[in-house]
């Protein structure tokens, strides 16, 4: 089951698919209120799912990334932050994560916790984590997130 749920279009595509049922099911019926509803539970989930296209990236290429001056992101599905994170940002900033999912790894897990565990002296797996080569940081709250997009406005410069 967690690998299933750890793709991240799972959640957007599953209320999408009981909001199509629910709108079929309201036509059966012939509940308007029914089917307005299913119809706005559809729109809204559209742009969830569009904003949730990100490509993870496996575990391994994760520390060349780093060394390079690049930036990780270590994440999962169905997290508020993580979700919030990969909506602020435009599409092209998303393409320059590497983002390692890590309900998928669990070498990458592992990983998380050993961050965590220096940085704060004991072991979570609090995401979304972003990792660069000068330190590693939770992307909670907007000044986190701001960070993050400076950080990558740099690396883009830095690239050409």
């Amino acid at each position: 089951m967690r690998r299933l749920l750890g793709h991240p279009w799972a959640y957007p595509t599953a209320f999408i698919a009981a909001g199509l049922a629910f709108a079929l099911w309201g036509t059966a019926q012939r509940n308007v209120a029914v089917i307005v509803s299913a119809v706005l539970m559809v729109l809204l989930m559209l742009p969830s799912l569009r904003a949730t296209r990100v490509r993870s990236r496996p575990y391994a290429q994760a520390q060349g990334t780093v060394d390079a001056g690049g930036v990780v992101v270590f994440w999962r599905p169905g997290c508020r932050y993580c979700m919030t994170l990969i909506k602020t940002l435009t599409p092209e900033e998303r393409g320059r994560v590497h983002w390692v999912n890590i309900w998928q790894e669990p070498e990458a897990a592992a990983a998380l916790e050993a961050l965590h565990a220096r940085r704060d002296g004991r072991p979570h797996q609090a995401v979304p984590t972003a990792w660069t080569r000068r330190r590693d940081w939770i992307v909670a709250s907007e000044a986190d997130r701001d960070r993050l997009r400076e950080r990558l406005r740099q690396t883009r410069e830095a690239a050409g």
